[in-house]
């Protein structure tokens, strides 16, 4: 069944909320989105950002009579991604390699956390410290 998403939020490098088909748990979205969402492009050559461009072999892999499916997209760019169809979320992560190598140099994102007094603070403050970073959720 396909049915037009009231709000669905993508989360990437940024937040985006692009209209939004979705099949099943399938998101799709206009290729033309994919800049915004990504930074990537769908072009005859395959998925490009600037002058680099990933081949996609089985282009119908991606694509869907609504516009693109969200996951294959990112599949075909060696990300991992999360999709929650009743809460309309999509999480796109970073690409495998940019994990691989962050674990190897052992460096952490650069995320931005709140502090006990509810400052904003970024990871790179404490370069070069010992950090003890503690999460929980409700959920």
């Amino acid at each position: 069944m396909t049915a037009t998403a009231d709000t669905t939020t993508i989360l990437a490098e940024d937040v985006a909320t692009p209209a939004t088909i979705w099949d099943g748990d399938r998101a799709i979205v206009d290729p033309s989105h994919l800049g915004s969402i990504l930074g990537w492009e769908l072009k005859p050559e395959g998925l490009c950002r600037d002058d680099v461009c990933v081949p996609v072999p089985d282009r119908s892999s991606l694509d869907h009579p609504d516009g693109v499916d969200l996951s294959a997209v990112a599949e075909a760019l060696g990300r991992p991604v999360l999709v929650d169809a009743d809460a309309r979320l999509v999480a796109i992560g970073a690409a495998t390699a940019h994990r691989q190598q962050a674990m190897v140099d052992r460096r952490a994102p650069d995320a931005t956390v709140f502090d006990l007094q509810g400052n904003r603070r970024r990871l790179s403050e404490w370069s070069g410290t010992r950090r003890l970073l503690v999460a929980f959720s409700t959920w």
